[in-house]
């Protein structure tokens, strides 16, 4: 098995966890064994090199860990029906096989990702003070991402029609998306900010095109109906809360929720809005996001 980002960190070591149904897992580490922990949780139809930009910039100081979420990447599928705890307990695994009282991780998590921090949270409460001395939830919301998207635009008389069919859209599975100019067209135009450039386009659709329809489909039905709520009050270590100004996917407001209910119960360490950029909001601005999280390990 060959690493997608090998070469990149000072150090690779890729392995397999099992999740707790047996279902293997691929992970990858970067950097000193002994040096501050950090994890992290890609989105919907990524894998673990969408991290790339991050595992060159922490790797030669850090302790970097990735992952494929299941049925992305070099992760298996399982025979687990997918959902909102499934992601809980893969990422509940990856930390178990990871992280210890005395060397715990900040944990980040983009879109799908960031929800499975939420989820898993939620669903293991006792592990988030055990496990992690902070958080970053990057473009991502708990719930609603349908009615709150701003990808499919419609007239207010047929805005729930449209936003059925957006529903029924993500859920589809297959076909095998081409890789053509407008599969890229398309891509950019959800994804990526109106100032990324062609390179970044490039790199996130080669991400995105790689992804096996069924799993798309499967995962995406479960994203059009999520509701990771409860988990954010789970979260009990400080949490960075970052979005692109431009995220067409989960839009400012979500952020700006989970900002204000964080900080009510003093948690919030930070709330970033990337003026310009996507919902890629690590791979389009690498500087300002990568700034964010030194400011947030520093801090915890």
């Amino acid at each position: 098995m060959t690493s997608e980002v090998a070469g990149l960190a000072p150090v690779s070591r890729d392995r397999e966890i099992a999740s707790f149904d047996g279902t293997k897992l691929f992970v990858q580490e970067y950097g000193p064994e002994d040096a501050p922990l950090l994890v992290f949780s890609h989105g919907w139809a990524c894998q673990g090199r969408f991290w790339r930009p991050q595992i060159e910039h922490f790797a030669p100081n850090h302790r970097v860990v990735v992952y494929d979420q299941r049925g992305h990447g070099w992760s298996d599928r399982g025979r687990v029906p997918f959902s909102a705890s499934l992601l809980a307990d893969d990422l509940e695994s990856v930390l178990r096989a990871v992280a210890t009282p005395s060397q715990k991780a900040i944990v980040v998590g983009h879109s799908m990702g960031g929800m499975s921090v939420m989820s898993w949270a939620g669903e293991h409460p006792d592990s988030v003070s055990e496990l992690a001395r902070g958080a970053m939830l990057a473009s991502t919301g708990p719930a609603d991402l349908v009615s709150r998207s701003t990808l499919v635009k419609a007239p207010r008389r047929l805005r729930v029609r449209a936003e059925r069919a957006f529903a029924a859209g993500l859920s589809v599975v297959g076909p095998e998306m081409p890789d053509t100019r407008l599969s890229r067209v398309l891509i950019r135009y959800g994804t990526l900010g109106p100032q990324a450039s062609a390179a970044v386009v490039d790199e996130c659709a080669d991400i995105v095109l790689r992804c096996p329809p069924q799993v798309r489909g499967m995962w995406g039905g479960v994203l059009a109906t999520i509701d990771v709520s409860r988990g954010v009050d789970a979260l009990s270590v400080p949490v960075t809360v970052i979005v692109g100004g431009s995220d067409r996917l989960t839009p400012t407001g979500h952020s700006v929720d989970l900002a204000l209910r964080l900080a009510t119960r003093g948690l919030l360490h930070e709330m970033v809005r990337v003026a310009g950029a996507g919902h890629m909001v690590n791979l389009e601005c690498t500087h300002e996001f990568n700034n964010a999280l030194e400011r947030l390990g520093s801090a915890v």
